[in-house]
């Protein structure tokens, strides 16, 4: 419709990040700022099968695994008059100190990004500069996390987590922690 590309040139979105997740302190509540040293992708796709294929909406199961034990299982759903994509994502998940999120490298630059908060809304940074900026760089948010530019950009919505980062032009959305305090299971 506008005659550009969403997603980064070369990128994938969609994709799945780990890290090694060990705060220094409260570790069901904290994610450290040291968190994205230890990143690495999820690979293991095992299942990929069509499961909707119609003139008005069309859908993807996929399913991953991860050390043999985690299962991710997503539904996405692309719709023909709808610049929406749905992603429905069920996780058994049996990893500890680790964090999952999501990643979305778009094709949109801009300083800032917004998100949704209790009463309204708040910007953050898309770069770590500053000590400032450095410490800002998980925003607790509600439904939506955008980032604009100009006449253009594209919004992550959620029902149901509540953690995001922007580091650039990549859009993350978090969607476990793997705390082992208070509760090791």
């Amino acid at each position: 419709e506008y005659g550009r590309e969403v997603l980064a040139a070369g990128e994938r979105a969609n994709v799945f990040q780990l890290f090694e997740d060990k705060p220094n302190n409260f570790d069901a509540w904290d994610i450290d700022a040291f968190y994205m040293q230890k990143m690495w992708e999820l690979d293991g796709l095992t299942e990929r099968t069509v499961i909707e294929q119609g003139p008005l909406r069309g859908g993807l199961r996929l399913t991953w695994r991860y050390l043999d034990r985690t299962t991710i299982t997503q539904t996405i759903v692309l719709y023909a008059a709808s610049r929406r994509i749905d992603f429905v994502t069920e996780v058994d998940w049996h990893e500890h100190q680790t964090l999952l999120k999501a990643a979305f490298p778009v094709a949109v630059h801009n300083t800032h990004a917004t998100a949704e908060i209790q009463f309204g809304n708040i910007r953050r940074p898309t770069y770590r500069n500053t000590s400032w900026e450095r410490a800002q760089f998980e925003t607790c948010g509600h439904k939506w996390i955008d980032l604009s530019e100009g006449d253009y950009g594209v919004a992550l919505l959620n029902d149901c987590k509540y953690g995001y980062d922007v580091l650039e032009n990549v859009m993350r959305q978090t969607l476990l922690k793997g705390a082992i305090s208070p509760d090791p299971d």
